[in-house]
């Protein structure tokens, strides 16, 4: 029952479903992006270290990904409407709660229970599109979303960093929060319920043992990209996950109402499924985190510059999200996926021969036809999910690719920054060693440098220091974008071995 009596067999039925998913993943995606624009301000105003103000980020992700795989079973227990509108409901209650803190303590603790209404909405606005969607238009509906998060994607990168760097951090929040409760009122008087089941017992066990493997995995991952943390801790957590995931895994291959149904994973497409996903986002997460920060160290982009930049291969992504996702219904699903980590892997491999001489307009084309290829790989993915499952089993299976997802996300961030450290490092080593003073082309170049500076006004003494400054600083950028590079090419690799998996359900189908 809906407020608004509504004909769900009419024509615009499945638009106005539509309208309201997308305006909840732009707010979604627009709360997270935005966030990571503001941590230095965050620092400043709170008088705290980089250490200390990730966790509004890190304990976002934690919260989100601890309650993803959790979305069969909530709802089949709350059903699709109540789930989306608490969760919608609660953004909002949330967002604002993040704009009047007082403390980090309480900025981090709102963050937590964001990510904690929003970890099944991902999956869910997926579902709610396909059951809106006739089976013939599966991939269209997926496809839409990404006009949803990238306009919340453009938004953020560019009125967000506006309104952080001319206004306050605290807008961001205050900004999203008429949207996300205006989802929630339309979500309410629109949406179906769809309730399957309505006596399901609550799985303590199982939700204690999930807890304990995901929060110490997750921590474990996020800590290892920080040099200083002490191996002993890392051993203590990655012991405490594989213990209480042993646990996990036996008690809900036990129970006859498990919160996670992993005997999906019998299924040999459906292991292949995941493999694909999570492989795919080592590669995809750990070159987000890599790219902004490249076009910020190496190509010497301001903030703003880099929104002003990627904004255009955002627009871009949407209305091919939505080619794609129509084109998903027409062509095997396998192939798209196959085609897109093809392109991707060609596309990193271009990438990682760049350096600071390369052209914006370079940067901007590589930039575009990467956000476009994403779509080619998470949208048939989300519909080969659907595909694959039966129809109780979709929403599941759904959670499930979630979780899988966000654990592959955060290992690419790690893997990504650990190596751009390391290979950074080890170039500019050797660089420093390598380096005479005394040639020739040394001489030459630090007295072209110290005439141009002494044309400028400096005094000669100041000159040279300023020479040598400038030599040294080459010499660090070059370090810098050699380390990028690294990442860059692990990102290809990644991409590249996630169409394993991949190949083998193509040879699974077509045995059939």
């Amino acid at each position: 029952m809906r407020l608004l009596p509504l004909d769900t067999q009419a024509a615009y039925y499945k638009w106005l479903v539509a309208g309201i998913v997308l305006m909840a993943s732009g707010t979604q995606t627009f709360a997270g992006n935005s966030i990571t624009l503001a941590i230095p301000r965050l620092m400043a105003t709170f008088g705290a270290d980089l250490a200390a103000t990730q966790w509004v980020m890190t304990g976002f992700l934690i919260a989100r990904t601890l309650v993803i795989p959790l979305l069969g079973w909530l709802g089949g227990w709350l059903g699709h409407r109540t789930l989306f509108v608490v969760g919608m409901a609660g953004f909002f209650v949330c967002t604002i709660g993040c704009g009047l803190s007082t403390s980090l303590i309480m900025l981090i603790a709102f963050r937590l229970l964001q990510g904690v209404l929003l970890g099944s909405l991902g999956g869910l606005n997926a579902v709610i599109l396909m059951q809106a969607f006739p089976r013939h238009q599966r991939g269209l509906a997926l496809g839409l979303r990404a006009i949803g998060t990238s306009t919340g994607q453009i938004i953020s990168f560019t009125l967000g960093g506006y309104l952080i760097e001319h206004i306050s951090w605290r807008v961001i929040f205050f900004l999203g929060a008429p949207a996300g409760l205006l989802a929630a009122i339309l979500g309410l008087m629109v949406l179906p319920q769809h309730r399957e089941a309505r006596d399901i017992p609550v799985d303590y066990l199982g939700l204690l043992a999930l807890g304990g493997f995901l929060v110490p995995l997750l921590l474990a991952i996020s800590f290892a990209r920080n040099n200083e943390t002490a191996v002993s801790t890392l051993l203590l957590l990655s012991g405490t996950a594989l213990l209480s995931g042993s646990c996990f895994v036996a008690w809900e291959l036990r129970t006859h109402f498990p919160v996670v149904n992993l005997r999906l994973f019998r299924q040999t497409v459906f292991r292949c499924l995941c493999g694909t996903a999570f492989i795919y986002n080592i590669g995809l997460f750990g070159a987000q985190f890599m790219i902004p920060i490249f076009l910020q160290q190496v190509m010497g982009f301001s903030p703003m510059q880099v929104g002003l930049l990627i904004a255009p291969a955002l627009v871009m992504s949407g209305l091919s999200g939505v080619a794609i996702g129509r084109l998903c219904d027409f062509v095997p699903l396998p192939f798209i996926v196959l085609s897109g980590l093809s392109a991707l892997t060609l596309v990193f491999y271009t990438l990682s021969s760049v350096t600071a001489m390369t052209t914006a307009g370079v940067l901007l084309g590589i930039i575009i036809f990467y956000r476009m290829c994403m779509h080619a790989v998470t949208t048939p993915v989300t519909a080969l999910n659907a595909q694959l499952l039966a129809p109780e089993q979709v929403r599941m299976g759904q959670g499930l690719l979630g979780v899988v997802r966000n654990i592959g996300a955060g290992f690419g961030v790690t893997v990504a920054s650990v190596l751009f450290e390391r290979r950074r490092a080890a170039q500019q080593a050797q660089a420093y060693h390598l380096y005479n003073d005394a040639s020739p082309e040394h001489l030459s170049l630090l007295d072209d440098i110290k005439r141009g500076l002494y044309e400028s006004g400096m005094d000669e003494t100041a000159a040279h220091q300023g020479a040598l400054r400038l030599i040294r600083r080459q010499m660090d950028v070059e370090a810098i974008a050699s380390g990028f590079q690294g990442s860059f090419i692990l990102a290809g690799v990644a991409f590249f071995a996630a169409s394993l998996p991949m190949l083998w359900i193509l040879r699974l189908r077509s045995r059939r």
